[in-house]
């Protein structure tokens, strides 16, 4: 397995490189089976689906950032296989549909032109990368209080060795036992519950043993807010329409098959989704390779590893914040180049 994955590691570049021309002949044959399809539409209608398919499987091998967001959230979080593949195929799917209810709502409620359509999904991109953005934010923000509860746990039982290791010896001599006994007597009435507001008064700390929560813990944090995160991934994704799936909407109202081009587009966001699925199960399994072995050669240093993960989930939102300015500052042309004329 771990050849495989160098093989895979040494040949992604050329891989990607390929995937995209592969995705501009897949391109000019979805143009030409739309417009056969007026004539044949069984036929052309099938051939259309399987290529919407392969160009769905092609167009997420190249560079996105949706790939971008997924594989950095899993590398740096404590997700399992069934929610990344939710994550990503609730994401593939929710671009199809951004993209169908934005055409449909242009060319016929408005009836837009390709360049206005490219104008208006811009604006879809642009919030898209504020997301990222705004994702890369709250993951930092949940980061930091991790980070900041561990640091004050390993505190507070730093602190407290002291205490255990220098505690004050019991005396079982007969002369404490009279200096009790003689106090006993000429103690007020009112003592015994002083006694119990003063022993009651301790200092509250997660490991004091008393039965209350006094500190969130660093699991309780991430699980209250994974759901946020992620509706934020889907977000993120999602709204930014797929320009394929834009791209044959366009085509298929110019040739008269709308409806065909609304199903060539939910076929594509099922080519996306198993080809994001499957970069997103090898992604983890190649954090949990690692895992297993770090914590198998270092499992005396667990607490360690714990403060390292809180710090690389840190990375990783910071990552997505630069990705995300750096995308905002880089998309002019809003779709695609070709429809800006």
């Amino acid at each position: 397995m771990t050849i495989c994955g160098y093989l895979l590691w040494s040949m992604w570049p050329t891989l990607v490189v390929e995937s995209i021309q592969w995705q501009r002949e897949v391109n000019a044959r979805l143009a030409d089976l739309l417009y056969d399809a007026t004539s044949n539409p069984l036929i052309a209608g099938g051939s259309l689906a399987g290529f919407s398919f392969i160009y769905g499987m092609l167009h997420s091998l190249g560079p996105g950032h949706g790939k971008v967001i997924v594989t950095t959230y899993l590398a740096t979080h404590p997700t399992k296989v069934k929610a990344s593949l939710m994550l990503t195929v609730i994401s593939a799917f929710i671009q199809a549909l951004v993209a169908i209810v934005l055409v449909s709502v242009l060319v016929w409620g408005f009836q837009a032109s390709m360049r206005v359509v490219n104008e208006k999904a811009a604006v879809f991109v642009s919030l898209s990368f504020a997301l990222v953005v705004v994702l890369g934010g709250l993951i930092c923000w949940k980061a930091i209080q991790q980070i900041y509860h561990a640091l004050r746990h390993a505190h507070r039982q730093a602190s407290s060795l002291p205490l255990k290791s220098s505690a004050f010896p019991v005396m079982h001599s007969a002369a404490p036992q009279a200096f009790a006994f003689k106090s006993a007597i000429h103690r007020p009435a009112i003592r015994p519950s002083v006694q119990i507001q003063t022993a009651q008064r301790h200092d509250h700390h997660a490991d004091c043993g008393c039965g209350h929560a006094h500190v969130a813990d660093a699991e309780a944090i991430n699980r209250a807010s994974t759901w946020r995160e992620y509706a934020g991934i889907v977000a993120s994704i999602g709204i930014r329409p797929c320009t394929g799936a834009v791209m044959v909407l366009l085509f298929a109202n110019l040739a008269g098959l709308y409806w065909m081009g609304v199903l060539s587009a939910i076929v594509m966001a099922a080519g996306t989704a198993l080809t994001t699925s499957l970069i997103a199960v090898m992604t983890l399994t190649g954090k949990q390779l690692i895992q297993r072995y770090l914590i198998t050669e270092n499992s005396h240093k667990k607490g360690g590893w714990q403060f390292a993960g809180y710090s690389l989930k840190l990375l990783g939102g910071m990552l997505m914040m630069v990705i995300g300015i750096l995308l905002m500052g880089g998309q002019d042309t809003g779709l695609s180049p070709m429809f800006s004329g």
